[in-house]
């Protein structure tokens, strides 16, 4: 029997909070497919059809960015998506829930719609018609219920997808179909020993040449982080330069947030770096665990090293050396 979603006296007085601030700016997702994308805010246009999404008020909260629950195996949640028609024109959309991902360039993204969700998207059934669309009415909102199942067997930690509504439409000539999609995320974190963890590996350093023999050059180091934990993390990066004569430091900014389980591929910048033949980067990754409850923190680290030859400094020794050789013997032909 489904049951409603009530507050356990385990955790705090309310089981649906708020993200962390950083978090919540991007809480809702837009897609569009085959075309340029729709700004990531919670209303989406397309041409004069316009339209936007926001969680229900109620017994699972008020004026909320997204849909977040603490919930344990077994479980079942009952919420509202509410769609509103801010256009003058009458709007079909499918609605669906799927699974949301971190892309291996570190940003946030749902799959394509055309991919079954195996995550949370699959616990997810929403009432948006028996063809899964809902007509609205210019200037009208409808509200579209759904249910969230947590299996029974559910891993403890953090999971995430998005209830999406989309408008697919005709472009051109009709030849190119464009599907338009407006997203609002949805976060269930499951009860359980909750473990954060981040992995650093794939340490490369690359020092740029400089055309200034005594100048400092900018160096390149790439990396690969994992969240190899259960919980999500923003990750704040800091990478450390260091050879003979030479100190450096970049990064220091929180990187987006990673979803349990993502791959990213990041890449730092460094100025200020002395080529003195030999340098080393030390990369410290430090993650923050953000969503329900919070969490702690983690950190993981790794090294490289890699030539910084100065090479212009190298010429100009190279020219010196050539012309106390040259000036002698010029002399001596000229005497």
């Amino acid at each position: 029997m489904s049951t409603h979603h009530r507050p356990s006296s385990r955790r705090a007085p309310s089981r649906v909070r708020a993200a962390a601030a950083a978090v919540l700016a991007t809480a809702a997702v837009a897609v569009v497919a085959v075309v340029l994308p729709v700004p990531a805010t919670a209303q989406a246009a397309t041409d004069d059809l316009t339209w936007s999404l926001a969680p229900k008020d109620g017994a699972q909260g008020d004026s909320r960015a997204n849909f977040a629950y603490d919930v344990e195996p077994g479980e079942r949640v009952r919420d509202v998506l509410v769609v509103t028609n801010r256009s003058g024109a009458p709007l079909d959309l499918s609605v669906y829930a799927t699974d949301a991902v971190s892309t291996t360039s570190g940003h946030l993204d749902l799959l394509p719609a055309d991919q079954e969700p195996s995550g949370l998207g699959s616990w997810l059934t929403l009432d948006g018609g028996d063809d899964g669309t809902v007509t609205i009415e210019p200037g009208a909102s409808t509200d579209v219920p759904f249910v969230l199942r947590v299996p029974a067997d559910a891993p403890p930690g953090d999971h995430a997808g998005g209830v999406v509504t989309s408008l697919r439409q005709l472009v051109g000539d009709g030849a190119l179909s464009v599907d338009r999609r407006l997203a609002l995320r949805v976060h269930a974190r499951v009860g359980g020993a909750l473990a954060p963890g981040l992995a650093v590996s794939d340490v490369g350093v690359v020092v740029h040449p400089t055309a200034n023999p005594v100048g400092a050059a900018r160096a390149t180091v790439t990396y690969t982080l994992a969240n190899t934990g259960n919980a999500r993390v923003v990750p704040t990066e800091t990478v450390r330069l260091t050879g003979p004569g030479t100190s450096a430091v970049g990064g220091g900014e929180p990187a987006e947030e990673l979803l349990p389980g993502a791959v990213v591929r990041r890449t730092v910048q460094v100025d200020g770096v002395r080529p003195t033949f030999r340098v080393t980067a030390d990369v410290r990754a430090d993650g923050l665990v953000v969503g329900v409850g919070g969490g702690g923190a983690t950190t993981a680290t790794g090294t490289a090293a890699g030539w910084a030859v100065p090479w212009a400094l190298l010429g100009v020794v190279v020219l010196v050396a050539a012309a106390a050789v040259a000036w002698p013997l010029w002399r001596s032909r000229c005497s």
